[in-house]
């Protein structure tokens, strides 16, 4: 294994931020089941919280900010539906990455796998920040197992990712500072969020070997064939009425709904009307 491919920066490092990781993953219900899932490029963590054969709705979260910060659906959504929380490749937490992800078509192909070896069909897939952005090039490149797809708030993905963004990440180069702390909590709004945010950058190497997130072009997003809605903050790390335009310009199927005064920590700021959104567009998938 390259010593460049996902890594934490030592077996110290590692045990610190997984104590951060599991105190936030406590929020959630015990899963029923821990999956680890060999891929081409890694073994991917998944955690189940519901019986094999529920409608599965599949979570995938924001940059650094791993599967515990899905703690607000999990503890509602799991009720309803089976529920897969995973750790991307190439970023803290329980999955290790062996073999680098060049492009989006291998982070889609390695989501596409984990669902395959689940034995999942019929997936609803539910994605924020980064996780959107995985999960849109998901639906576009690997359609064959999703039945609908949930943005919330994600990143340059509709909208454009913002100079302010991109300024408070790089002070993620010193996650100790002060300066680096309160950009950590403007990027994730919430400061749960932004202490396992922070953590992941003290702990882990740079993710060089994962695509960069570029934004998704119109071709892309008019290539994805699976009902969409997009779920937006408005106090956040882009323009979302820039991106609503560009939804009504370029999508106009896709559903859309603006939380005017929330920050990127919309699932964790306004659970119960996210949970009701996912809910009622699962079921209305379910119906057809």
């Amino acid at each position: 294994m390259s010593f460049r491919i996902g890594r934490f920066k030592s077996a110290g490092a590692r045990g610190r931020y997984l104590t951060q990781y599991e105190e936030l993953r406590a929020l959630s219900p015990q899963p029923d089941v821990v999956h680890d899932v060999p891929t081409e490029f890694g073994t991917v963590r998944v955690y189940q919280h519901g019986p094999d054969d529920g409608v599965s709705v599949v979570l995938i979260h924001g940059f650094f900010l791993t599967s515990a910060m899905w703690w607000e659906q999990v503890a509602d959504l799991a009720g309803d539906f089976t529920v897969y929380v995973v750790d991307a490749l190439g970023q803290p937490g329980e999955s290790v990455q062996s073999k680098p992800m060049f492009t989006p078509a291998d982070s889609a192909r390695c989501i596409d796998a984990v669902l395959q070896a689940l034995e999942l069909q019929r997936v609803h897939l539910v994605g924020h920040s980064y996780g959107g952005w995985l999960a849109t090039h998901t639906a576009a490149m690997a359609p064959h197992r999703l039945a609908s797809v949930t943005l919330v708030d994600p990143a340059n993905t509709v909208a454009r990712l913002s100079t302010r963004f991109w300024t408070s990440a790089a002070l993620q180069g010193r996650p100790g500072s002060a300066r680096a702390r309160r950009a950590a909590t403007w990027i994730t709004g919430h400061h749960a969020l932004a202490k396992l945010f922070g953590a992941g950058f003290a702990a882990f190497a740079p993710p060089l070997r994962t695509p960069p997130m570029r934004l998704i072009s119109d071709h892309v997003l008019r290539s994805v064939d699976v009902p969409v809605q997009v779920l937006l903050a408005g106090n956040t790390v882009h323009d979302s009425g820039k991106g609503i335009a560009r939804i009504r310009s370029v999508v106009p199927d896709w559903r859309h709904q603006l939380w005017p005064n929330a920050s990127h920590a919309l699932p964790v700021e306004f659970p119960d009307e996210v949970n009701d959104y996912i809910r009622r567009f699962i079921t209305e998938q379910r119906s057809r």
